[in-house]
């Protein structure tokens, strides 16, 4: 292979990989140490790690340095927990630091780019790409983090997940598969999928937080994401009390500033109170707050209604 040949190789490879490429990768096309190490001295690649090149005078970014540590890191290694969990953009969840997981067989190195977990199983059906990046699938993200992170962020990641189109099957499906092999989490999921199965996803980590402060005081649980309306579709609301025809809006529906906003606003919750419903709108500031004082108010407010 002459110089043309390795130049032209190398770009082709980089351009997949956010402009990087992994020495062991350059040594299984049969480019070899001497020819690289040539190319650092020319300045046309700098050094990422000892491991992993970058074409010089491309641009750094996120996903750059997220796949950077995949490569770094080895065969069969990919982006998971929290990281993963930002490239499927589950919301409060960042990228960095990085998290990258990695089979236990095979290479036992350490990659100074991202801390490193060494799951026992990760198949190939556990894992896809997001942006150029190899990651966890969204399925196995959110069981990773359920066995990682406290579990009142661990519920809202699962309806993150659900809102972004996991679907209850591949859950019972993934929790029977790794409950035969004892994971961190696997209860915390049972759990989870048993409180939640049949029921709409919740509309935002809010929402979770909301529902989890009326059961824990032992509230009933309100139908949550529910299209209202007989006669005339009237929009979905967050909660409804249907025993006593009580609606609970969390945040933002009510709070929008815009004129066209808070016109449709005023229109909608006149529209519910002409159809016998009682609107309680629980702003977020109450929720982080003061979480008891949300208690006291949906529970005054259904007594009032028996």
């Amino acid at each position: 292979m002459d110089t043309g040949q390795i130049d032209t190789l190398m770009r082709a490879l980089a351009e997949r990989q956010h402009s990087l490429v992994a020495r062991e990768q350059l040594r299984s096309r049969g480019i070899s140490r001497q020819c690289v190490e040539n190319r650092l001295r020319s300045a046309a690649w700098t050094p990422v790690t000892s491991r992993v090149l970058r074409l010089a005078g491309t641009p750094e970014c996120p996903e750059q340095q997220a796949l950077a540590a995949v490569l770094d890191a080895g065969q069969g290694a990919v982006v998971s927990h929290e990281s993963a969990a930002a490239l499927w953009r589950l919301p409060g969840f960042e990228l960095k630091p990085l998290v990258v997981s990695r089979p236990r067989i095979g290479t036992k190195r350490k990659t100074p780019l991202a801390s490193l977990h060494h799951p026992i199983s990760l198949p190939v059906d556990h894992v896809t790409t997001k942006r150029g990046i190899p990651v966890t699938t969204l399925v196995r993200t959110v069981f990773d983090l359920a066995g990682a992170i406290h579990p009142d962020r661990a519920e809202r990641a699962l309806h993150a997940a659900l809102r972004a189109g996991l679907s209850w099957t591949a859950l019972e499906r993934h929790l029977v598969a790794q409950a035969r092999q004892g994971r961190d989490g696997i209860s915390l999921m049972r759990q989870l999928i048993e409180n939640n199965r049949g029921k709409a996803a919740l509309g935002s980590g809010l929402e979770v937080r909301f529902l989890r402060l009326l059961t824990d005081a032992g509230l009933p649980e309100p139908r949550r994401q529910v299209d209202v309306g007989a006669e005339g579709w009237m929009g979905r609301v967050d909660f409804l009390y249907d025993d006593v025809g009580l609606v609970l809006e969390v945040d933002g529906a009510w709070t929008h500033t815009t004129e066209p906003d808070v016109s449709r606003d005023r229109h909608r919750m006149a529209r519910l109170v002409a159809a016998g419903y009682t609107v309680l709108p629980v702003p977020e500031q109450l929720i982080r707050r003061a979480p008891h004082e949300v208690v006291r108010l949906v529970r005054r407010a259904r007594s009032r209604l028996v």
